[in-house]
């Protein structure tokens, strides 16, 4: 669980660090998996859509399952 947290965290931060870009946002609960993508994010658009895939990774993790940016 701390690898997964950790792993988000390094992704944020790679993240960040680029102007504009597109994001996924890949989750997988139960065998079934989701994706989102955020087009040409940048700024507060990509923070915001980021912390939202946090926020779904910890509530995917309660029910088995984990969120991660791509």
């Amino acid at each position: 669980m701390k690898f997964l947290t950790n792993l988000s965290l390094l992704v944020l931060i790679i993240g960040l660090a680029s102007c504009s870009q597109d994001s996924t946002c890949t989750c997988e609960i139960a065998g079934e998996t989701t994706t989102s993508t955020c087009e040409g994010c940048s700024g507060d658009d990509l923070e915001a859509f980021e912390a939202a895939c946090l926020a779904s990774d910890a509530i995917a993790q309660l029910a088995g399952g984990n969120c991660s940016i791509d």
